[in-house]
């Protein structure tokens, strides 16, 4: 059964890796892996550079994530821990193999489209905090990573949560007094709810389902209605986007021809007007000039009045 789901995640590092954190990496062998550097990558057997799609090379992004760290401190005001978090990457991936999509055109098309969403999403959600996306070429799966690192505040604050919808989803309830074990309800909310944003973003509009066939408990034969009733949708949304985009461009050519023979004439007459002005001006200099060398020429009067 062909499994078309959704797989986005995102995951926050340090300079140095975590006790706390299983796969004990620091943000700088996340950006080596990304950047697909020798002894950083032995899960690809034959390694071929990322495609930037966004920003600058990850190693850049964590440079500037380090130099904001030391200058950093923590809640209590003491300078921030080696491995605090100060650094964010992200993975999605393309749930069609570059091998599948050789002989489809219309996946290639949907492969296109999913990148330009995913890129709109990730530009809108991170805005300037966002540094770089990239797309790995060397593994049988298109995916993208990306990597965000957070401001420097005046308080000399690096708040990770304000990256990390599940973060800041956890901070907030235990500043509210909660526990810990409804913060990590209220994370596990946040990040469904990121994952509901993403899909809606990016993998909806493809054709491509929230969740897999196994965790629908779907039959192969309705996860089949399924494939294909997303798929219809997907066709659906783009030819309504790009009728909507016709749209726009129509109304924009049918405005520019009806009001450009009038914005000519006001510019004219703005150039006329401005002639006129600049004209006025030097009028107005030479009488002050004449007046300056008449006064020049006026004698005081000598002596005193009788």
């Amino acid at each position: 059964m062909k499994d078309e789901s959704l797989f986005a995640r995102i995951e926050c590092y340090g300079q140095q890796p975590s006790k706390l954190k299983k796969d004990g990496r620091s943000m700088q062998g996340v950006a080596y892996e990304a950047e697909r550097r020798p002894g950083f990558c032995s899960h690809v057997p034959n390694p071929k550079p990322p495609k930037v799609l966004y920003g600058c090379r990850p190693s850049e992004a964590v440079r500037v994530a380090a130099e904001r760290a030391a200058q950093a401190v923590d809640a209590q005001g003491n300078k921030k821990r080696i491995d605090g978090l100060v650094f964010l990457g992200g993975v999605a991936s393309f749930p069609i193999s570059w091998g599948e999509m050789k002989g489809s055109e219309f996946d290639k098309w949907r492969l296109r489209k999913w990148l330009e969403y995913m890129l709109t999403f990730l530009k809108r959600h991170y805005g300037v905090l966002l540094h770089y996306v990239l797309l790995h070429v060397d593994e049988p799966h298109p995916h993208v990573h990306w990597g965000a690192v957070p401001e420097l505040e005046a308080d000399r604050r690096m708040r990770i949560e304000t990256l990390h919808p599940g973060d800041a989803a956890f901070d907030r309830v235990r500043l509210a007094g909660g526990t810990n074990s409804k913060g990590r309800v209220a994370y596990q909310k946040a990040m469904r709810e990121w994952l509901d944003a993403v899909h809606a973003a990016a993998y909806a509009p493809v054709g491509i389902a929230r969740i897999g066939p196994r965790r629908q408990r779907l039959s192969p034969s309705e996860h089949k209605a399924r494939q294909q009733a997303d798929m219809a949708l997907a066709r659906t949304l783009a030819a309504e986007r790009e009728l909507k985009e016709q749209w726009r461009r129509e109304i924009r050519a049918e405005i520019a021809d009806e009001f450009s023979d009038e914005l000519a004439r006001w510019k004219q007459r703005c150039i006329d007007q401005g002639s006129q002005l600049a004209a006025a001006n030097k009028e107005m200099f030479d009488l002050r000039a004449r007046l300056a060398e008449l006064e020049s020429q006026i004698e005081p009067p000598s002596g005193r009045m009788p």
